[in-house]
């Protein structure tokens, strides 16, 4: 359920507003993870670390979603983004967040799996590690495949990733929106079947 503080009436709307751009965002923001999953396979260059967004001591609002909601939001986020690619993928929240497509080696597709676990960092950041890669029905350590497979991304400046620890970090702690709206995860638990965020702005 939605936990918002109380403000005057005038506001509701443009609050609900907020809400709908968070869970478009929400939807990205599992997007993005899922694409960088199959690009798990090369250390990114250092780059200069991005500085912690200024945000405020208390949400704005709070949103706890479901597995089913959050698949629904990135089924939907995944077919407008992958429209124009011949490439699909899918991600699905079970008792973990299992990833599955094709990928192409000596131009033939091959079908896997990657399993990971999400886990809520202390600043409110995302990491994603990855667990199982199974290509077509044989099971694979993740670090088997990781020197056949890579594809040059230009990554977000707050998502990093590592291919030694086998590891997506979404940094949320260093995005924020135009008008400096930010987001923190507060917890993930896909066997309790709860993920909570939270939205601030600048003070």
């Amino acid at each position: 359920m939605t936990d918002t503080p109380k403000r005057p009436t005038k506001k509701t709307t443009s609050i609900n507003l907020w809400k709908w751009l968070f869970l478009i965002l929400l939807g990205l923001v599992l997007g993005t993870g899922v694409f960088l999953g199959t690009k798990l396979f090369i250390e990114p260059t250092p780059t200069t670390t991005s500085k912690t967004v200024a945000r405020g001591d208390e949400p704005v609002f709070s949103v706890e979603m479901t597995k089913s909601q959050v698949n629904r939001i990135v089924d939907f986020y995944l077919k407008d983004y992958l429209k124009n690619n011949d490439q699909k993928y899918q991600l699905k929240l079970t008792d973990q967040a299992v990833l599955t497509g094709q990928f192409k080696f000596l131009g033939a597709n091959i079908p896997f799996t990657l399993n990971f676990d999400p886990f809520v960092l202390e600043n409110g950041d995302v990491q994603l590690k990855a667990k199982k890669l199974a290509i077509g029905a044989l099971p694979v350590p993740v670090s088997t495949v990781l020197n056949f497979v890579g594809n040059d991304y230009n990554l977000p400046k707050w998502v990093t990733l590592s291919s030694k620890k086998e590891t997506i970090t979404i940094h949320l702690s260093q995005y924020k929106t135009d008008n400096g709206m930010s987001f923190r995860a507060d917890h993930i638990d896909l066997d309790d079947d709860k993920i909570d965020f939270s939205a601030f702005i600048p003070d």
